[in-house]
């Protein structure tokens, strides 16, 4: 009984030890980064560095002069595609899984970010 005590209480701090790191600078995240990591997509993008998707900061930079920007990037969301940055395709995420108000967020958020050193 007491060996099982010992390996049951192991088992929960190896597994809290694996959980994701948070970056301190995003420990008090914004909503809109909540729904981002809430809606899984960070699995792909990420702010600051490119993944499997553009940087958000990339994003925001290359749309930051088109007035369709909002529309184009809310249609990328709901249909995915590709091309724009890599050779893979973003998959659509319909509104069973992305409302149009929480697309509506994020991609407000995404054009609000600014590329590292102000840019």
């Amino acid at each position: 009984m007491r060996t099982r005590n010992i390996l049951l209480v192991s088992l929960l701090i190896a597994l809290y030890g694996c959980q994701r790191e948070v970056p301190k600078e995003q420990a008090a995240k914004s909503a809109e980064w909540q729904l981002a990591d809430k809606t899984g997509c960070f699995q792909c993008h990420i702010t600051g560095k490119n993944l499997l998707g553009p940087a958000w900061q990339s994003v925001s930079e290359r749309y930051k002069n088109n007035p369709d920007a909002e529309a184009h990037l809310m249609n990328k969301i709901r249909n995915g595609g590709g091309g724009a940055w890599i050779d893979k395709e973003m998959p659509a995420y319909s509104e069973d899984l992305i409302s149009e108000t929480n697309r509506r967020i994020l991609v407000k958020y995404i054009l609000s970010l600014k590329e590292a050193g102000g840019k």
